[in-house]
Formats: structure tokens, C-alpha cells, sequence
């Protein structure tokens, strides 16, 4: 990445180049800071930048619409998770009762024998299956969602940033830059 702003062509990876870091730094920090980039800058430069960065701002806050897309897909899979899971209970009793209603119309059971019986059904593989099968996506988009979450809300912190340091730079110019005195070459 160049360090020249005239070649640059995102203003956050420009500043970064050529300052270092410009991020979570302390008041003093800062205000030197803000002082360096005056110096360096003319103040339509400064004007520039700031409505670059205005612009990358407005741009994520557009497709902020996208962070929202997951929470649509968990309700969804909420409610696939909660139908199935009364499908399944619903197959299982009813075979259940279809299986009961043939033996106890048949023959006389004593409770033992019914009680045999009930443990031999196990519906566990049929839960797990479900369980799982509905569960793998739900925590993949959920991971890739949350990655995805950060990334863009650390971009967005940076430019905020940027955003007020610029528009602190334009304020201040006035009071800086004539403090320093041309040299004469």
C-alpha cells in the first residue's frame, strides 16, 4: 500500500500506512496525532478524507441489512426445529398406541410384560438424528455469522474513528497550521 495520499485508495489503510497505528489511542496520542496530519495536509486534503470516510460509513450502514439476515434464518430454524420435533413425538406416539391397541385387544398383560415392553422401543437414534441434522447448520451459520459480525463492526468502529479524528483535524487547522513557520528555501 503507498503511503501517499494521492495514490491511495482507501483513506483508513492510507492513514494507517503512514501513521501507524490510528486506533484506540489516548487523548495525548491523539491530539499529537491530529497535529502530524495537519502538518502533512493541506485542508481541502483534510476535507477530502473526511468525506471519503463520511462515505465508507454511509456504504456499511446500507448493508447493515445483511447483519440482520441470520436472526430470519434461527427463527426459521426454530421453528423447523420445533415442527419436527413435534412430528416426531406425534409418529412415535402413534405407533406407539397403534402397537398397544394390537397387543392389549389381544391378550392380557400384566403390567411387568407392559413395562418390557415400553423399554424395548427406543426412539433415541430417531431424536439424535433429528437433532443433529438440524443442529449442524443452525451452529454453522451461527459461527459464520458471528466472524462475520466482528469483522464488519471492527471496520466500522475504525471509521468512526477516522471520521471524528478528521473532523477534529478541519476544526483545529485554523488554530495549528499557522503556528507553524514556513520555512524559506
Amino acid at each position: 500500500m503507498t503511503r501517499n495520499l494521492g495514490e491511495s485508495k482507501v483513506i483508513l489503510t492510507y492513514l494507517e500506512n503512514r501513521y501507524g497505528k490510528i486506533f484506540n489511542l489516548t487523548m495525548d496520542e491523539e491530539k499529537e496525532l491530529q497535529k502530524t496530519i495537519i502538518l502533512d495536509h493541506e485542508e481541502d486534503d483534510l476535507k477530502k478524507m473526511f468525506n471519503r470516510v463520511e462515505g465508507a460509513i454511509n456504504i456499511a450502514k446500507d448493508s447493515q441489512a445483511l447483519n440482520v439476515q441470520p436472526f430470519s434464518f434461527f427463527m426459521v430454524m426454530i421453528t423447523v426445529l420445533s415442527s419436527a420435533s413435534v412430528g416426531v413425538l406425534t409418529a412415535s406416539m402413534a405407533l406407539l398406541n397403534s402397537i398397544f391397541g394390537k397387543y392389549l385387544d389381544d391378550k392380557k398383560m400384566s403390567k411387568k410384560d407392559i413395562s418390557d415392553l415400553l423399554t424395548s422401543f427406543d426412539f433415541t437414534p430417531v431424536f439424535q438424528s433429528v437433532i443433529w441434522a438440524l443442529a449442524i447448520p443452525f451452529l454453522f451459520v451461527l459461527i459464520v455469522w458471528g466472524l462475520f459480525h466482528r469483522r464488519v463492526t471492527k471496520k466500522i468502529d475504525k471509521r468512526y474513528s477516522v471520521y471524528v479524528l478528521l473532523k477534529e483535524c478541519i476544526d483545529d487547522y485554523d488554530k495549528i497550521k499557522p503556528q507553524v513557520k514556513p520555512t524559506e528555501e
